[in-house]
Parts: structure tokens; sequence; C-alpha cells
């Protein structure tokens, strides 16, 4: 980055109130102020240096907690607001998308002009109510396109469909019990990530809520709290207020056009830019920094580890960098304080799976990364899309460029090349069977280069024509060129952030043609077989006495979400436990269906318990028939059994056994319910 000129205190133009010394923690992103001989325009505060809001580290972290606490309040008040309210379904009705664009446009109204307020007259009677209004804009665009098109319905993007019934299910189990437990498989430790989760229980229990019920509000929450959070970071980052809050807003725009329905991945991505600044700085001596790396890495290994993953080998990369420059091993010995701090944090959630895993029988661990879909065979580049989007990140590309052996520029420059490497590494993983999820990295390369747009335009603003022209351009010219810039962004983010609702469509429309937990569908139409839950439930409560603890068997994925039942099996190979055996699993069953005779099927049930330590069903939930309660000799209760097919894609392959219905003619307690055949193994429950 190009550094300013050494002043004097007396010097025109000078602020002696600007930011503090250009520190490893505390050097601007942006210059702090730049001449060529002549004068520093010195209208209003609109000529000052942009780092004049610069804050210590101690009010960052206050600021973080504040902004994160207030945008929590408020998005959950608007939810409970909004379910209060009697709005058509935005799949019928374009009512709520119209409210949508309206809401949109009053929160990017506002805070332009809070911004423009902000830089031309900083009244000190309403400084902090501007400073707070500001803080909690981006939470406010998390209300307008997520929380106002979800509001007739319980659920979240996607529904229980596609990946949200693992997800719903593993709230769903933290709700019933706090812990690190496994989403199915009962007495194993989790193999997923689950801070997310946990807090999101914690949450659920907190409001009386049952956990599918719990995932849009904690979802909403999670998300409006981190974009809040990210205004006070990136202002300690840049200096500037006004620079933060347009890199959190476009942040969060970018972050929900892409990647919302997975709320704890993106609220990891939403801080992989500025991890990326803080990992330079840290690796060059800022203390400061440090801290704030390892938190985040320490953190976001029990939110999503591919972008920990990512994200320590970008400081790697830096540390290398900063030890080559500086001809010094230093940055070397910060990485390994980094490393060793950050993964014992990760080593809360992480240390039983990896316990367990070195002392006890499991299957092959890398099967979540077999996933190849068709947006994992390109390279993204946003910057060419004919969007707003596209144009931002096109002018942070050539910012990067331009600025590429200068300071925080030249970190997300590493941070991109680090991206592009792994997206292409991806591809030729999958030569040995396997991939490295690259379609996932087009949100951090998005971000990363929205984030460097917004700063080239602070570039601009602060040290563009006025530079290069210092005798023409007049110092009036700074407040147009400021409120044009204002006006342009603003505009820009305007109309990114009304698509973000039809860019989401589809995941909306789920949300709506789905049941939630109560059998009840947003759009209002009946409800599908998950209208016969509530009967099953009670069907199977009464005779098992407690739902955790007690193992069914089923392929109807909604219910294992919707009720904290163990399963017997999990949903698919990708999200299941490596210590539950899946394929294994899968063979068992399919063992099963080949059996007759009711004490050989409880005789090969208990085998595969004695033999594997896996508790046997206590109860199954197939589709089937019954006549009068009794089994229908040769019928067949149907069960689908989820192969890994990859590299094929789809890469999962549903396939129908069918098990005997006089293995289940006695030693069984069974009823019929819809279309169901509920099970209950008679045993001595005490």
């Amino acid at each position: 980055m190009i550094r300013p000129r050494p002043r004097s205190a007396g010097t025109p133009g000078s602020n002696p109130t600007a930011a503090p010394a250009d520190t490893a923690d505390n050097a601007p992103a942006i210059p702090a102020s730049h001449t060529t001989g002549a004068q520093a325009p010195a209208i209003g505060n609109l000529g000052k240096p942009f780092t004049k809001d610069a804050v210590d580290l101690r009010t960052t972290l206050a600021h973080m907690l504040l902004a994160g606490g207030a945008a929590a309040v408020i998005t959950l008040a608007c939810w409970f607001a909004l379910g209060a309210t009697n709005l058509p379904s935005f799949n019928s009705s374009f009512v709520t998308k119209a409210l949508s664009t309206a809401a949109t446009v009053i929160v990017i109204g506002a805070a332009a002009g809070a911004c423009l307020v902000w830089l031309t007259n900083r009244p000190a009677k309403r400084r902090y109510l501007l400073t707070a209004a500001l803080y909690l804009v981006p939470a406010g665009l998390v209300v307008t396109t997520l929380a106002i098109p979800l509001a007739a319905t319980s659920l979240y993007l996607d529904g229980i469909s596609v990946d949200q019934a693992f997800r719903t299910q593993y709230l769903t189990r933290m709700t019933d019990h706090l812990g690190w437990a496994d989403m199915a498989y009962l007495d194993q430790p989790s193999f997923y990530p689950g801070l997310w989760f946990f807090s999101g229980g914690l949450f659920a229990k907190l409001t009386g809520m049952a956990g599918w019920a719990a995932y849009k509000p904690w979802a909403l929450v999670t998300l409006s709290a981190t974009a809040s959070m990210l205004v006070p970071v990136w202002r300690r980052i840049t200096g500037s207020l006004v620079i933060a809050v347009a890199v959190a807003l476009v942040s969060t725009a970018v972050t929900l056009a892409i990647a919302a329905e997975e709320p704890y991945a993106a609220i990891v991505a939403m801080g992989m830019p500025a991890a990326v600044v803080l990992a330079r700085r840290a690796m060059r001596g800022g203390h400061g920094s440090l801290l704030g790396l390892i938190v985040f890495l320490g953190l976001s290994a029990n939110l999503y580890t591919l972008y920990t993953g990512l994200t320590a080998i970008i400081t790697i990369a830096l540390a290398i960098s900063a030890a080559a420059a500086g001809k010094t091993i230093r940055p070397i010995l910060r990485l390994g304080a980094a490393g060793i701090a950050s993964m014992t944090i990760a080593a809360i959630g992480w240390g039983p799976y990896l316990l367990a895993l070195a002392t006890r029988p499991h299957g092959p661990t890398g099967k979540a990364q077999h996933y190849l879909p068709d947006a994992g065979t390109f390279v993204p580049t946003p910057f060419f899309q004919a969007t707003a989007l596209g144009a931002l990140t096109l002018l942070g590309l050539i910012w990067l460029i331009m600025r590429s052996k200068r300071g925080d520029a030249r970190a997300l420059v590493v941070g991109l090349s680090c991206c592009y490497a792994w997206v292409v590494a991806s591809m030729i993983m999958a030569l040995v069977g396997t991939t490295l999820l690259g379609f996932r990295l087009d949100l951090p390369i998005s971000l990363m280069l929205a984030a460097a747009g917004v700063l080239a335009l602070a570039d601009i603003r602060i040290v563009g024509v006025r530079r290069l022209y210092p005798q023409t351009v007049k110092p009036e010219w700074s407040r147009i060129a400021t409120r044009i810039m204002a006006i342009v962004l603003a505009l820009g983010c305007l109309n990114y952030a009304c698509t973000i609702p039809i860019n989401q469509r589809d995941r909306i429309d789920l949300a709506y043609t789905d049941s939630d937990g109560e059998a009840h569908r947003g759009d209002r139409f009946p409800a599908d077989a998950t209208q016969y839950y509530a009967k099953i439930d009670t069907f199977l409560s009464q005779r098992l006495k407690t739902r955790a603890g007690s193992v069914i068997l089923t392929d109807e994925k909604s219910f294992l979400a919707y009720y904290p039942y163990h399963g017997y099996q999990a949903l698919t190979a990708h999200y299941a436990n490596p210590l539950g055996q899946f394929e294994k699993r899968n063979d068992e069953i399919e063992s099963w269906t080949d059996i007759k005779d009711p004490q050989k099927m409880l005789d090969a049930m208990d085998k595969a318990q004695a033999d594997n330590g896996w508790h046997s069903p206590d109860a199954i939930v197939l589709r089937g028939q019954l006549s009068k309660g009794k089994v229908i000799p040769k019928e067949r209760f149907s069960y689908l059994i989820a192969d890994d097919i990859y590299p094929n894609q789809p890469n999962v392959r549903f396939r129908t056994v069918n098990f005997h219905t006089e293995a289940f003619a006695s030693g069984w307690d069974l009823g019929q319910i819809g279309p169901f055949v509920v099970a209950v193994r008679e045993r001595d429950r005490g």
C-alpha cells in the first residue's frame, strides 16, 4: 500500500487526532492521507484522513460484543413480530417480495445517509446513536432479505429437504441433550463440528422451543450478530467507520446471496477476509491481531473445518513470506504459537472424536469429500459476472494487482492465491477418488474480492484524482466525490441485495412446501406423511418411555430430524460418523431382509450388537401394511438404503430393500399408523 509522507504536526493537512502509529496491529488498510505538495482538502471532515475513526483493541472488543448482542436481540424481536403477522407465502404471492425490497431500500438508504452524515457533520450529541445505527445496518439486511421472505413459514431455507434434514436432526439432538454427542448414533462423539448446534440447542432450551423450530431464528440471529460484529472488526483494520460499514454490508449481501442456507459455514466465511488481514499483521508482530487470529481459527474449527483449514494454509503462506522478507524466524515462531493455541481451542470439540477414532473400530473417514457437483468443475470468477458484484470484484481485482506488494492488499492476494490453488487441487484430487470440496470456495473468493473492491473505492477517494492532478482538482470537489461514491456504492449494494430473495427462491420455496414438525406447511397446503409423525411418536413414547437413548431403524429422515430418537443408521454416508461404520451397517441391515423367522431376526440384531457394539433397534418405522395389528404373510416392509456411488453425480443412490413381515410376527409390539408400520421390540424396560 502507498504510505503517507511523514509530516510534522504543523504541516497543512495534518491531523493530530488521526489513527495511532502504523504498527502491525493498527496499520490502516487504506492510507491515512496523501499529498503531492498541495494542501489537503479541509471541507468539513471529508478531506481529513479516514483513519480518524480508529479505536483501540479494548474498545473494538467491547463494540463487537455490544454490536453482536444488540443485533441478536433486534433480529429475534423482528422474527417474533413477523411470526405474528398473516403474510402470504413467498411461493404464491409477490407481497413478501415487495415488502422485502421496500425494507431493503430503507435499510441501505438509511445506511448511505448515515455514512454521509458521519463524514460531513458528525454532531457530538448524536455520535453514539449514529455509531450504533451503523453497527446494526448489516443485521438489518439479514432481516429484510431473509426474515421477511420466510415470515410465513416455521422452516429455514431448504425446509427439511436436501442437507437441512441432517442439520435439523443435529440441532434437535443438542436441544434434547447438550453435549458433543453424534446426531444419529448412540454413545458416539460427534464427527460434525458442533459449536453452532450446541449453542443453538442452548438457545432452544432457553426459549422453550423444539430443536426444529429453533433452527430458523437461530440461523437469523447468528447471521445478524456476525454481520454486525464485522463492522467494529473492519473499523479496527481500516481506521474508518464508513469503510467498515461498507465492507460489512457488502460481505453480508454476498454471503446471503451465495450460501445463506448453511449458516454456520456462512458466519465463518464472512470473517475470512478480515482473518486473512489479521494473519498478515499477526505474523509481523501484531499482538492483538495474533489474538484475533487464534480465536478465529479455534472457534471456526468447531463451526466449519474446511474454511479453518484454508485459513490456516493462508496463514502459513503469510508466515513464510514474512520470514523470508525479514530474514527472521520470528514469524514462524508466531505461527507455531497461533497453531498451538488455536488447536487447543479446537480440541474442545474435536478431542472426543479424535480420541475415539484412535481407539475404536471405524469406517472410512473421507466420505464427506465424495462430492463433485457441476459447480466443482469451474474456477470461480465473480469478476466476469454482469452484476453489481461482478463490477465490484473486478475493481477489487484490479486494485489488488496494483497494490499487490503493499500491506493488507498483499495478504488478500496471498489468500486468493491459496483459494484458487485449493480449487484446482480439488479437481485434480478426483484422480485419487476424492475431492477437497473446492466448490465451497466460491463464497470466500467472492468475499475477499468484494472487500478488496470496497477498499479500492476508498483508496480512489483518498489518493485518486487529486494525487494525479493536484493543481486541477479543487478542494470543494472532495465532498462531491465522496457523495457520488457513496451513492454509487449504495445503489450497487441495493441492486444486488434486492436480488437475494430471487437468487434464493428455490430454497425459500422449499421452506414453504415442506411440512414442519407440527405437520404444517407455510403455503397452507395439506401436509405430507409428516402428519402421522405425532401419532408415531406417541406410540413409541408410550412403549419406550424415553426418546433419548431409544434407537429407531427408519428411513424417514424427517422423523429423526423432528424427534430426538437415535437412529440405527445415518441418513447418508457423507454425513455419517465414521465411528458408526455406515457401510458395514448397511450390509447388516440388508442381511436381515433374508430372515423370515422372528427369533432369528432378534438373534441377528443381538449378534450385531455383540460383535460391533451397535445398540440393536428398539423399534422400527417402515412403510408397509398390517391386518388388524397382525402381519400379513408374504407381505413386505420396505426400507431405503443409501449407497455412496461417487464419482457419479448424484453421489447417493437410494434403493429399496424389503423385510419379510413374518420376521416380526412375534417379539414386537406392532401398530399401523397411516402408511407406516411401527414395531417396538418387546424388552424388559424396568
